[in-house]
């Protein structure tokens, strides 16, 4: 029977998965936004040229649309979950399993690393380890596959977020220690997710629990600080775009970061949403300085380095190193971290956390 190792951090924005063995990183990764939709699949036959082709998924009985798919097939009944409820739940489990699927898998068993944020841990684990490895074998199945894929979990291990990004920094592709003091003396690491900002803050490596109190913001992240303003503006600005939803938002920011084009359109109007994200970043930045960095952590006197990522760092990173200089750490200029996107940190530093177990390091 086939065994696969594979670690998914499936947040409130969006689900980045990875799994061992493929790749030049060690690792094959998969993104999808965190949002369904309930679809039909039903075609006219009509073939690529006249209609829409879209991927589906079978769940439970209930076949859906899902990531950014859900943009371009249907507004209705739009679904998400955002909160401290999440974690383990039926919807959690469903983008997990289909993260795995569209990352191969078909069969076999999974040992599997997923995450909580640090505030909400606790809890969220043991309703996490009862709840997947509990419920009945993972039953799923993709648009174009001929039989459904049918896996299970023989092993969950659930990290608080930030675990795993620290764990990038030590331990390297292969799953092997590394002689590193870059986690020496006093860090903070800062999650900028979609719902929730987590911070970490670590001494010598490990968490320090006196501040478990501080480790999670509830609506802290990019959609409260960023996305929700731009979609309330655009809302206004003209009545053909009330129809658009935060995905919408959201597909535009992640698109136009790679090719400078933050144009959203929709019934012949379109709106640049560039000046709109810079406005919200720098203050989503500001809040971070001042409730968090300053407001916790004191400006991060006596902090030697600060890691940021995350999905929501892009949006943050450079006005934080204009303000706190080289506190700020350059994951770019580390060998163990090199080339790894800040949103996949979590989930590639759960991967290497797994390989070291396995190797019973």
């Amino acid at each position: 029977m086939k065994q696969y190792t594979a670690s998914v951090d499936a947040g409130n924005g969006g689900v980045n998965a990875v799994i061992a063995g493929r790749g030049k990183q060690g690792y094959k990764s998969h993104y999808e936004p965190s949002v369904r939709a309930a679809a039909t699949g039903d075609s006219l036959g009509l073939g690529p040229e006249w209609e829409l082709d879209y991927q589906w998924v079978d769940w439970n009985g209930h076949r859906y649309v899902t990531g950014d798919s859900v943009t371009k097939i249907t507004k209705r009944g739009l679904e998400r979950h955002m909160g401290s409820n999440r974690y383990g739940n039926e919807f959690h489990q469903f983008l997990v399993a289909k993260a795995l699927a569209e990352l191969g898998i078909k069969d076999g068993k999974v040992d599997l690393t997923v995450f909580a944020p640090p505030g909400l841990y606790v809890h969220a684990r043991e309703t996490m380890l009862d709840r997947f490895m509990t419920d009945p074998p993972v039953t799923i199945f993709l648009k174009g596959d001929k039989a459904a894929r049918h896996w299970t979990y023989n092993n969950l291990t659930v990290w608080p977020e930030g675990i795993g990004a620290a764990a990038c920094f030590v331990i390297d592709k292969n799953g092997k220690m590394q002689n590193s003091d870059v986690l020496s003396g006093e860090v903070v690491l800062l999650d900028a997710g979609a719902h929730t900002l987590d911070a970490l803050q670590m001494s010598d490596g490990n968490f320090n629990p006196e501040n478990l109190q501080h480790a999670t913001w509830e609506n802290g992240g990019v959609d409260t600080h960023i996305r929700q303003p731009i979609l309330r503006t655009v809302h206004k600005a003209h009545e053909d775009f009330t129809n658009v939803t935060v995905d919408d938002i959201d597909r535009v920011i992640r698109l136009g970061s790679v090719s400078g084009d933050y144009t959203l359109r929709a019934a012949g109007q379109e709106i640049n949403l560039e000046s709109l994200l810079n406005k919200y970043s720098e203050r989503y930045a500001e809040w971070t300085a001042n409730n968090i960095l300053d407001g916790v952590f004191g400006g991060l006197k006596g902090i030697k380095s600060l890691v940021l990522f995350g999905g929501g760092a892009y949006r943050i990173t450079d006005h934080i190193h204009k303000w706190y200089g080289d506190k700020l750490l350059d994951t770019k200029k580390h060998a163990t971290t090199k080339g790894i996107p800040l949103e996949d940190m979590n989930a590639v530093g759960g991967l290497r956390l797994a390989l070291l177990k396995q190797q019973g390091s």
